[in-house]
């Protein structure tokens, strides 16, 4: 029940949703006669969903993130006992997929592999679940760890972690499943947009990590033209995993899981 209500409430307060609920606030302000807020109303949707859907906004939301966790080669980053691979990087085998389907996310496992594959850690952990509505389909983790296995990873240098759903399961799940085996600094490798948050959390939550961001959203270069200002689906869901990072971490601090 806690997983459906936080969808729910992402939702109604991310951009999208937000802006719908404000224009349909307007529409019946103007059905109750009250024209002049019910216009204003409206107006201050459409403003926001513009704002929202343009490359600007979702460039400096996702800078803002990133800029303080930028991407290291593999010779560049630390060496560790262990690094911790987050999920949220591929879709699960259901039906009727025969195989996972990979997301935007998957440079988090391909750069995991090859922390493995260069020596600058000896195993991996990945942490993730299912969501209650996928329940046929394998746990994100096991099928990461098909993955790393595929790239040449062997397989019982891979430990998961298949119970959690969110960053702050993530990161109990991964203090549980470590225990006192290891010690020292362990690679944290997720992307750069969840970085800040998932680092804050896994703090929190007792472990020593350090960041091995994975790849990046934003990128330097690039004139500003007015194009930019032309809304587009692509800077939407930019702006939306940007804002749900931002929230995610007020709302984790809020509740004492994130430092």
């Amino acid at each position: 029940m806690t997983v459906y209500l936080s969808k729910i409430l992402q939702t109604l307060v991310f951009p999208l949703g937000m802006s719908i609920a404000v224009m349909v606030l307007g529409l019946l302000l103007l059905l109750f006669r009250r024209h002049r807020v019910g216009i204003a109303a409206i107006t201050a949707g459409l403003i926001l969903l513009w704002a929202a859907s343009i490359s600007p906004t979702a460039a400096w939301l996702t800078r803002l993130l990133e800029q303080d966790y930028p991407p290291r080669s593999v010779a560049d980053t630390p060496r560790s006992d262990l690094a911790i691979v987050l999920g949220g990087a591929l879709g699960g085998a259901a039906p009727p997929r025969q195989v996972p389907d990979l997301g935007g996310g998957v440079d988090r496992v391909w750069f995991a592999a090859q922390l493995y594959r260069q020596g600058r850690v000896p195993r991996l952990l990945v942490v993730g679940g299912n969501t209650p509505w996928t329940p046929q389909a394998p746990s994100e983790a096991s099928s990461i760890k098909e993955l790393l296995v595929a790239w040449g990873v062997p397989a019982e240098a891979v430990d998961i972690e298949t119970g959690s759903l969110n960053t702050w399961e993530n990161a109990l799940g991964a203090r549980r499943v470590i225990g006192a085996e290891v010690s020292g600094p362990l690679l944290l490798v997720t992307s750069g947009t969840h970085m800040r948050r998932a680092l804050a959390t896994f703090t929190r939550a007792g472990l020593d990590v350090i960041p091995a961001t994975a790849e990046v959203s934003w990128t330097e270069g690039g004139k500003f033209t007015a194009l930019d200002l032309i809304p587009n689906a692509g800077a939407l869901a930019q702006t939306t995993l940007a804002f749900k990072e931002h929230l995610g971490l007020i709302v984790y601090r809020f509740l004492d899981r994130a430092d």
